[in-house]
């Protein structure tokens, strides 16, 4: 309000003298602009406040013909709303002046006792009193509207322990869960609520109660416990929190959240946590660039690294070994982020440096948008098993006595070579049958102990003298067989003589005794026609026959050679 922006001001009073008073004493303002709308009538007044006319205050005499005393009050404040009002009183009586207050008037001036000074000050003080209240009253309203909009249980203590204030969801609490329990209401002392407690909740009350006062009395700012809660269907969890007004009234604010979701997440989870913790299978969980955010005890013991040591790095910079390529890595990348599982095995190092077989499944986890946030793996120590399997496999394709591949292994990759030489043009293999001449004479003279180191000292010599790709076997007693790829039976020829003189020229050392030995090898090249592995074998066969008959310690090929 200012000389430029009028205050306008409804003016009820039935005497035209009063009212020109009034509109003179208004005029003689030096500080404010007034405009004065006058209405005689009770009728009149209240026309034009239902016209909507703007309005910043309203003098209002109570000695009307239409209307009398407080009624008028009563009346005029149902129309005027958020007007203020200032009743104008033909005595001065102040019980009657403090009764129109309380009806809604903002103010009470007793006609003829006030000059201009006064009733424009009145006007100004009942027009900035009015929008406080309403700025107040609407903050009241915004708080007490978000206090219900809140999911916690809300109530407002004051320094007795009495409720003031509790918002919708403590009301609606308690109204499913404790029909009629009075600790709901504003007006009751919630702390002897507590005091008075019976019963398995008790302990926890007293507890509560505690609290409170510990915060009312000033002993700490905020007070924080968890507890349960038992209504006549159900049992939730909450979490309530006590926290003093950041003033001197000692009222303070209790919030109850229910927490019973969580505590049964955390339930869920920690169930979870103890299974992974319990399995035998290493587990690990990282996030989505492979840091490692939790292991199990399994992993700590599978790799030697605690949760404390791994967690942050990746698992390829605590246990990689180096053995796999990454080409390897690089495909398992590609699947799990595909969305897919991986599985394989793989040779991983230990944190003392020892390697280890590992049989690893690694699965993408999904947020509830269906985005990768997470990847599990799964850890199986394989060693054992893998060193079985490769005895297994030894007893399989080794013979026992000399560590050269048995017959049936010999007879699988002679199939293979037969399947190469069927397949390429120009490859050549040639299989020699080797027999250590006269040793049943040895058996008979020295024992099969001697024999059997024989057999062994033999199989040495010839297994030295191999190329990687070249593979020997034992057929059965003092028979031998290699076969040469990419050998022709010239080439054969000389690889054969060369080792006959090599075996001719080391004798067995054994028990002081020196006992020489000389072998016979019959070779045969392995053909496209053959129909079996075991074709060519039978050539050499051929060809080793004619070399003992022929005096043994000499080398013959299937074409007379």
């Amino acid at each position: 309000m200012n000389a430029t922006t009028p205050c306008r001001v409804l003016l009820f009073e039935d005497e035209p003298g009063d009212v020109q008073l009034i509109r003179s004493v208004l005029g003689a303002s030096r500080t404010a602009r007034f405009e004065v709308t006058w209405a005689a009538t009770l009728a009149e007044a209240r026309d034009l406040l239902h016209d909507n006319v703007s309005f910043d205050a309203l003098l209002l005499d109570l000695s009307r013909p239409d209307s009398s005393g407080l009624e008028t009050v009563k009346a005029m404040w149902r129309a005027a709303g958020a007007l203020p009002i200032i009743v104008l009183s033909g005595h001065d009586d102040a019980e009657f002046a403090l009764r129109a207050l309380n009806l809604g008037a903002q103010d009470c001036l007793v006609k003829g006792s006030f000059d201009s000074d006064v009733l424009i000050r009145t006007i100004h003080y009942a027009i900035s009193r009015s929008r406080l209240e309403h700025r107040l009253h609407d903050s009241e309203q915004f708080a007490v509207s978000t206090i219900n909009a809140l999911s916690a249980h809300i109530c407002v203590l004051d320094q007795t322990g009495r409720i003031l204030i509790v918002n919708q969801a403590w009301r609606d609490f308690y109204e499913k869960n404790f029909p009629g329990h009075s600790d709901s209401s504003p007006g009751t002392n919630y702390l002897a609520v507590c005091d008075n407690a019976t019963g398995k909740d008790s302990e926890q009350a007293a507890t509560m109660a505690a609290g409170i006062r510990s915060v009312i009395n000033g002993e700490r700012e905020t007070f924080r416990m968890e507890y349960p809660c038992h209504s006549a269907t159900e049992q939730h969890w909450f979490v309530a929190r006590v926290t003093r007004f950041q003033n001197d009234s000692g009222y303070v604010v209790i919030s109850h959240q229910d927490i019973t979701e969580r505590k049964l997440a955390d339930a869920r989870d920690h169930l979870l946590v103890s299974a992974l913790e319990a399995v035998s299978h290493g587990v690990i969980i990282t996030d989505t660039e492979a840091r490692i955010e939790w292991v199990n005890p399994a992993f700590e013991k599978l790799t030697g690294y605690t949760l404390e040591e791994a967690i942050g790095f990746r698992p390829t910079e605590l246990v990689k070994s180096g053995l796999q390529d990454e080409e390897f890595y690089q495909n398992l990348w590609q699947t799990i982020l595909k969305g897919e599982t991986w599985h394989g095995e793989l040779i991983n190092r230990r944190k003392d440096g020892t390697l280890y077989d590992e049989e690893f499944t690694i699965a993408p986890v999904r947020d509830e948008n269906g985005a990768i946030n997470h990847f599990v793996g799964v850890k199986l120590d394989i060693s054992e098993r893998k060193r079985l399997e490769a005895e297994l496999w030894e007893m399989a394709t080794t013979d026992a006595l000399t560590g050269l591949s048995n017959r049936r292994h010999f007879m699988a990759r002679l199939t293979e070579a037969l399947a190469r030489v069927q397949r390429l043009k120009n490859h050549h293999v040639s299989v020699l049958m080797l027999d250590i001449d006269h040793f049943k004479q040895v058996n008979d003279t020295y024992g099969h102990a001697v024999g059997d180191a024989l057999l062994k000292h033999v199989a040495t010599l010839m297994h030295h003298a191999l190329r990687r790709t070249d593979t020997i076997g034992r057929l059965g007693g003092e028979e031998f067989s290699i076969f040469l790829s990419g050998t022709d039976l010239a080439e054969a020829v000389v690889f054969a003589d060369r080792l006959r003189q090599k075996i001719g020229s080391i004798p067995l050392q054994i028990d002081d005794q020196t006992i020489g030995v000389t072998v016979s090898i019959g070779i045969a090249a392995m053909e496209a026609t053959d129909a079996q592995a075991d074709a060519v074998l039978i050539r050499a066969d051929q060809a080793l026959y004619r070399a003992k008959s022929c005096g043994r310690n000499r080398v013959k090929v299937t074409s007379g050679l």
